[in-house]
């Protein structure tokens, strides 16, 4: 198993890059796959960006890519994140990953620059362009 635990922002844009062997073998929390249906819903629904039949065959790669990762869930982690959020200024949400990646001693992989930064305090980060390195220079 890969030490990274994936955000929404980092799986969507692994996608994007047709670099689902990024993925593979590493970490999300279930709470990911609702926030990319949600995305995927209002590219539909609201921007009208994305043909339904179109979401609905990106939704089904998105779950077979999963089937390939550890799914985690915060349970017994609720004050932890709580506490971090509030500590570091982050919604509950994007705390619940920092919370994941330092009880699962993993480094969190996110393309959101205010979460990377305030993440940094208590979790190692990368974004999708430095895993790369980093998978050749550790051993998972």
């Amino acid at each position: 198993m890969k030490r990274h635990l994936f955000d929404a922002s980092s799986f969507v844009k692994a996608l994007k890059l047709s670099k689902p062997e990024l993925l593979i073998k590493s970490h999300i929390q279930w709470l990911t796959l609702y926030e990319i249906m949600n995305a995927l819903w209002k590219e539909t629904c609201l921007a009208k960006a994305i043909p339904v039949d179109k979401a609905l065959q990106l939704m089904d790669i998105v779950t077979q890519i999963a089937k390939h990762m550890k799914i985690l869930d915060i349970s017994g982690l609720e004050v932890e994140t709580l506490d971090t959020a509030i500590k570091l200024g982050l919604t509950a949400y994007d705390a619940s990953y920092i919370a994941l990646a330092k009880k699962h001693n993993l480094v969190l992989v996110t393309e959101d620059a205010e979460l990377k930064i305030k993440a940094q305090q208590l979790v190692k980060t990368l974004s999708i362009g430095e895993t790369s390195s980093h998978q050749d220079n550790n051993t998972s």
